[in-house]
């Protein structure tokens, strides 16, 4: 066996122990926790101690921002190779379609929801600094995909894919049924409903605010006039 093939099922059994903790979370809100999550109440549920949960996540928080950073990777994953025939975002709907990244996106929705369930800032991840270190992790492994394109502009590419995927959580949370937030009862049907709206964001990027205008009934006045 080669050093590296040891390496690939190590990383492999990393994942498998890191995806098996996330999952026990997922359990556990199911459970409609009344109270935050412990990392003594997830070990116990996965099935390890609290040293190993600490081994593999540095935080509780980091916990719940795992399947965002997951996500990304799988969107990243599924870009398509340079080309002059399809835009980044056009490789990115694409990306969407695929049932890896429905089921990602259907974790970021279930923590979203728990995170905001007694908070009233929407964000997610609800830490801020977490929300900018995935910015900072798509523009990172968007540029080393794509080299020869030009750096600023996947940079306010990946702010405005990140804040339009924000958007599309703040609106499904808005749309939820109020006991939803409670019991952390969510359907397939709900999550199918968050997709869609993450899918009309990335639609709206790609072809413009053109659907915002502002017309002669504005109440509004420009300044300077």
């Amino acid at each position: 066996m080669t050093t590296q093939g040891v390496g690939t099922r190590r990383e492999q059994n990393k994942l498998a122990t890191k995806q098996a903790i996330v999952d026990a979370v997922a359990q556990l809100l199911k459970q409609g926790p009344s109270t935050a999550l412990t990392a003594n109440e997830i070990a116990d549920s996965a099935g390890i101690s609290r040293r190993t949960l600490f081994n593999y996540f540095p935080t509780v928080d980091a916990i719940f921002s795992y399947p965002l950073h997951q996500l990304l990777d799988a969107m990243v994953d599924s870009l398509a190779e340079p080309s002059e025939t399809i835009t980044l975002l056009d490789s990115i709907l694409q990306g969407l379609k695929s049932d890896e990244v429905a089921q990602l996106l259907g974790q970021v929705a279930y923590f979203g929801v728990y995170l905001c369930a007694d908070d009233a800032n929407i964000y997610h991840p609800a830490n801020g600094n977490e929300w900018q270190q995935a910015t900072n992790d798509l523009y990172s492994k968007v540029v080393a995909r794509y080299p020869q394109v030009d750096s600023f502009a996947v940079r306010v590419l990946t702010h405005s894919v990140l804040g339009a995927g924000q958007a599309a959580f703040e609106q499904w949370l808005e749309q939820l049924p109020a006991p939803v937030s409670d019991n952390m009862d969510i359907s397939d049907d709900l999550i199918a409903a968050f997709h869609a709206l993450v899918t009309k964001a990335m639609n709206t990027l790609d072809q413009g605010f053109a659907l915002l205008p502002i017309n002669s009934t504005s109440t509004s006045t420009p300044k300077g006039i």
